[in-house]
């Protein structure tokens, strides 16, 4: 994967799964409830520098998260 090819050039890959964010599309989708921008962004500069791969940065996003990991596990970083 692109994690992979790119660790020997220092660039680290981070995938982020963001569930409805507190923005105009979210409005317009039609969440009532929505996280902050900022969990997205902190959560990003947080899990670089822990070297993460996948990112789920608010609730809704953690509640997929166990589902997808085995998913990720099988597939994505097997």
């Amino acid at each position: 994967g692109l994690k992979d090819v790119f660790a020997p050039m220092g660039i680290q890959v981070l995938s982020v799964h963001p569930g409805p964010i507190n923005t105009a599309m979210a409005d317009k989708a039609g969440f009532e409830t929505s996280d902050s921008v900022e969990s997205v962004s902190e959560g990003i500069v947080t899990a670089l520098a822990a070297g993460e791969f996948h990112l789920f940065p608010d609730v809704m996003a953690k509640q997929i998260q166990g589902a997808y990991q085995s998913f990720s596990d099988a597939i994505i970083t097997a």
